[in-house]
């Protein structure tokens, strides 16, 4: 399907039977991969009502086009009710089958109305002004209310608020359907405001590793990127945990987004996505983190129309990605028949078609070896491999750095730069904790007690507590003689808190499909409450200075060797449980505790830890 949207004039939706409507509505919402329910059919039927019964008696907006589930641009198909388009005025209008108005539904429709007046090319190119109303189709008012930043419709009266509003001209079809296959464009202001918030503002939670540490990386990345060239260029980034990869990233995206936009930083990392959004917003400045900071299958479903011998929508295509943790990028067949390619070829393929409209692109990969936490992402960067090795792509420069050479080296369209490689983990004040990490997934414990003592030289401490009561006292003590409160418990996904209530109380977890305010409030504000529990999902790519580690029992040592609990949704489960915890055992930026349960299963954990000279904490 080539359109994102429904499309009727107002006088052909008079002469449409209401199942015809409602099916076409259904067979649309089936074709972008959602489900719907008999109530989403509901909800249809009673717009469909709704609006026939407005229209009924009146000819002057049968003209007038409506687009149905409109996809605002490189969203994730989020989709108003319904828009009308007039010369000089777009109309957002959002109807619900209620007889009051809850916040959740004037969040729903203000959203909207800022997307559209920030972020969708045509109506900025059209210099069109953004109306919109809640419609509550069961109120027996039938009254109109002004309410801020959008108008209130109890009942009838949506032919009034028109009327009222001189609507009388629509936009001609050729102009609605322009209007409608826009590009995703964030304007100027939100551009800038964004950009200065990013380079002039205290960020340390994100950039807590300064500009001239990773001066060597920034050059090379301004180089291959910022100065001008008439290139396809793939572009990888190595390098430890806490060498400073994202941040890398982020500089470069807001250098070549100073002046105009052209560049996203793109992430399968859904919780980073959303913290790095919910930080770089600031109503006040008019900042925007979501103007540059994107998911890949927001990018996926905005630019490649798969099933189609179309595969490219009608859009302007970013000329630079900036592709963080790109190792975790879908293989193939966690893709799926529809795609018929992995993630990566997909990407190649749309920058392809990017450097057609621009004369140039750039794809800038991020990549970390060990961190493959979820079932499509098992083959990490050999998935990037197997596409770079098709004649297709030959074509593109690609440039890496030495140590991808066992991986590349067969490759002739290839060049080695070293400082592509970040080496040394400055997370933590230099210290490098990933030789510790490795030992203990290894469960060697002669090399883990030798890198714990290299660890405690170097002013990193880390220790057990069994319980929550334990850890509190620590942290709090801790706080008070330097006031740093940025703590909080993390877990693997796996963990059944109701297993564990004798141990967290009533802590929830908080999980990927979280909402931005619920998981950046977490990370930035609530995590030191320990009354929540951040997954493998929510703090890889993100550190606490001190997270308390929870061995929840997937992950536990049994006669000298790890033992992985069975779980049904992993391809490679010994090598996903081991990711796991290698990221949970690298969130820590000055410290780490130890949350081991004192139980008969843990028993040997315990052992294990103390053997190593982790010694438990209980005051």
């Amino acid at each position: 399907m080539s359109k994102e949207f429904v499309e009727y004039t107002v006088y052909q939706l008079k002469e449409m039977p209401r199942q015809d409507f409602i099916n076409e509505l259904g067979t649309f919402t089936t074709s972008l991969d959602f489900k719907y329910s008999t109530s989403q059919e509901k909800s249809w039927g009673d717009c469909y009502d709704y609006l026939n019964n407005e229209f009924q008696n009146t000819t002057i907006y049968d003209q007038c086009i409506l687009l149905f589930e409109y996809c605002l641009p490189f969203t994730n198909y989020r989709r108003p009710d319904v828009i009308m388009l007039f010369n000089g005025k777009v109309i957002v209008l959002e109807f619900k089958r209620k007889d009051i108005d809850l916040i959740q539904d004037v969040d729903q429709l203000r959203g909207y109305l800022n997307f559209l007046r920030k972020f969708h090319d045509e109506t900025q190119r059209m210099n069109l002004l953004v109306e919109g109303a809640l419609i509550l189709t069961t109120n027996n008012e039938n009254h109109i209310v002004s309410a801020i930043g959008f108008t209130l419709i109890k009942g009838k009266g949506l032919i009034n608020l028109l009327n009222d509003f001189n609507n009388r001209n629509p936009l001609d079809r050729e102009s609605s359907l322009l209007w409608a296959n826009s590009s995703y464009e964030p304007s100027k202001n939100v551009l800038k405001a964004t950009f200065n918030m990013f380079m002039n503002d205290d960020l340390s939670m994100i950039k807590n590793i300064s500009e001239h540490e990773l001066q060597n990386v920034l050059d090379v990345l301004h180089r291959l990127t910022i100065e001008s060239h008439q290139k396809k260029r793939l572009i990888f980034l190595t390098g430890v945990p806490g060498a400073g990869k994202t941040l890398a990233l982020l500089h470069t995206l807001y250098k070549l987004n100073e002046d105009r936009f052209r560049s996203v930083f793109l992430t399968g990392n859904g919780p980073l996505e959303k913290v790095l959004s919910y930080l770089l917003s600031n109503a006040e400045t008019g900042a925007d983190g979501e103007a540059l900071i994107k998911g890949v299958l927001a990018y996926k479903k905005a630019y490649f129309n798969r099933g189609t011998k179309q595969p490219f929508l009608n859009r302007k295509i970013p000329s630079t990605i900036l592709f963080d943790e790109a190792q975790r990028a879908w293989n193939e067949k966690q893709m799926g028949a529809s795609y018929g390619m992995s993630e990566p070829e997909l990407i190649l393929k749309v920058q392809g078609e990017a450097a057609s409209q621009n004369g140039y692109t750039n794809i800038v990969a991020s990549i970390g070896f060990g961190q493959s936490i979820y079932k499509g992402e098992e083959d990490e960067f050999e998935t990037w491999v197997k596409v770079l090795e098709k004649s297709n792509y030959q074509d593109w420069e690609i440039y890496a750095p030495s140590n991808l050479k066992g991986k590349l080296g067969h490759l002739s369209n290839i060049v080695y730069v070293n400082d592509l490689n970040l080496a040394t983990s400055i997370r933590s004040n230099f210290i490098d904790t990933s030789s510790f990490i490795e030992a203990v997934l290894n469960a060697d414990v002669i090399t883990a007690k030798e890198e714990y003592q290299k660890l405690c030289e170097q002013g990193y401490f880390i220790h057990m507590v069994d319980n929550l009561n334990s850890a509190k006292r620590y942290l709090e003590k801790n706080a008070i003689e330097t006031g740093d409160k940025f703590y909080g418990l993390i877990s693997s996904s796996n963990m059944n808190l109701n297993d564990h209530k004798q141990f967290l109380g009533n802590a929830r977890m908080i999980q990927q499909s979280d909402t931005k305010e619920t998981i950046g409030k977490w990370y930035f504000k609530d995590s030191s409450k320990l009354d929540a529990i951040a997954t493998e999902f929510v703090c890889q790519g993100l550190e606490l200075n001190i997270p308390i580690v929870y061995f929840g029992g997937d992950f536990l040592v049994n006669d000298e060797k790890w033992q992985v609990k069975p779980t049904k949704h992993y391809e490679d489960r010994e090598t996903t449980i081991r990711n796991i915890y290698r990221v949970l055992l690298s969130r820590g930026r000055i410290g780490m505790l130890l949350f081991v349960p004192n139980k008969k299963d843990c028993i040997d954990t315990l052992s294990f830890l103390k053997n190593i000279g982790i010694e438990r904490y209980d005051i």
